[in-house]
């Protein structure tokens, strides 16, 4: 779950909301894991919306913590970007594909859902690059020059353009609320 400062976070990223308003969402998702459901409770109020949990949006099952840390990192390392997107760290675990595939899945569902309407995700790391590769038209499989931000609280903001349907990305990795916070 939250740690002290992940709960003094979320309710900074809350404060700001209810603050500005900046955001009038027609739904609010979150992945299925702890951090993530405590995260969007916190929020949930400043949004006047109930957090949706999916375990679509939780992040990449890789089977890191059946390696160690130490051994998946050396692995994945070795692996060039190419082969890195279908090797498969740990039997009955995701490759990257899969997980992009499976994220950009229920991003499509939930566009379609709540068409012209704003969406707010409560994810993490991994989902904000599948989502990215999502918005950006990228296939399965993330980054491999680099790849975007995603602070803890962070706001990334996509917008879908009129008429031609193109996303625009208008905020990324916005972490203005937790300034106060040293």
């Amino acid at each position: 779950g939250l740690s002290a400062l992940g709960r003094q976070q979320a309710t900074a990223l809350r404060d700001r909301l209810k603050k500005t308003s900046e955001i009038r969402a027609a739904a609010l998702y979150c992945s299925t894991l702890p951090r993530a459901v405590q995260t969007a409770e916190i929020i949930a109020p400043a949004l006047g919306l109930e957090p949706r949990a999916s375990a679509e949006l939780c992040e990449w099952e890789s089977g890191n913590n059946l390696l160690g840390i130490e051994a998946f990192t050396q692995i994945f390392d070795a692996l060039d970007p190419t082969a890195r997107r279908q090797h498969r760290f740990a039997e009955g675990f995701e490759t990257i594909a899969e997980f992009t595939t499976r994220v950009q899945r229920k991003l499509q569902q939930m566009v379609a859902e709540h068409d012209g309407g704003t969406i707010v995700l409560v994810v993490h790391g991994g989902v904000v690059e599948a989502a990215f590769a999502y918005f950006l038209g990228y296939g399965p499989g993330l980054f491999e020059g680099g790849y975007p931000a995603a602070g803890f609280t962070s706001i990334t903001h996509w917008r879908r353009s009129r008429p031609h349907g193109e996303w625009v990305l208008e905020l990324a990795n916005d972490t203005h609320h937790l300034r106060e916070q040293g």
